[in-house]
């Protein structure tokens, strides 16, 4: 068995330790922001110009690159940064139909937007690197005989992608995309990584960086849960954490 420590607190001992991917172990804000910015460009460019404005604004929103915000960055609390890529679908068209297309036309519309590639030869792996202290984190993890598993709002080729690309992949035990049902935010997509690590969820620890993992993690009766802050410029507001983190190199893995 493993103890966490953060700072004075230590957590354990632990059987299993459960990651969100995306603003938790991968940088994904700038990712994030041109994928939400070329879609809100190929959206205003499927719309008579009149509509443009109103548009605008509601996919500004919704995505999380709503400048009344007041700091620069990615809402960490929007569509964009942590719906799954057919909740964001939806958000999009949910957007077009309140400027007055019909729901088959909205969605219609709303795939041709989502079906549109970044402007860029490299991949998502690429580009959404581990954060700082996340490689030695996972490794310590491996090194000592503690399983990690991933439940994640990206598909399953999406975070197999990544963890081969940064050299992850025997880091992490197993992992559960949001094209496996049940899907993150159910509490049973929990459940199910547990199972599949063959723990308790009580001996496990949870850490993501949004309110709906942490409420996933209560639900599944994940016995620690913990906050993490430092993956976005804008730090996400989060409630129900036994701890928080804002940094991985501050964290310490003891036998």
């Amino acid at each position: 068995m493993v103890w966490l420590q953060i700072g004075p607190q230590r957590f354990g001992p632990l059987r299993a330790v459960l990651f969100d991917k995306d603003g938790t172990l991968s940088n994904s804000e700038a990712f994030l922001m041109a994928l939400a910015q070329a879609r809100l460009a190929t959206a205003l460019a499927q719309v008579p110009g009149d509509l443009r404005p109103q548009l605008a604004g509601l996919l500004q929103r919704a995505y999380g690159l709503s400048p009344d915000q007041g700091t620069a960055g990615l809402d960490p609390g929007g569509a964009t940064a942590v719906a799954s890529a057919g909740h964001n679908l939806v958000s999009t068209a949910t957007c077009l139909a309140q400027v007055g297309l019909s729901w088959s036309e909205a969605l219609a519309t709303a795939q041709t937007i989502h079906a549109q590639p970044l402007d860029d030869h490299r991949s998502r792996a690429q580009l959404t690197p581990p954060l700082p202290g996340v490689p030695t984190l996972l490794r310590r993890a491996r090194d000592l005989g503690l399983p990690c598993g991933i439940v994640s709002g990206d598909c399953r080729q999406g975070i197999g992608d990544f963890l081969r690309h940064w050299d992850l992949l025997d880091a992490i035990a197993v992992f559960r995309g949001s094209d496996q049902a049940p899907a993150k935010p159910a509490a049973q997509a929990a459940l199910h990584l547990c199972r599949d690590l063959g723990v308790e969820p009580q001996h496990c620890l949870l850490c993501g960086d949004s309110g709906q993992d942490l409420a996933m993690a209560r639900s599944a009766g994940v016995g620690v849960v913990v906050g993490y802050t430092g993956g976005w410029r804008r730090p996400p507001r989060l409630h129900g954490f036994d701890a928080l983190v804002a940094d991985w190199n501050m964290v310490r893995l003891l036998p």
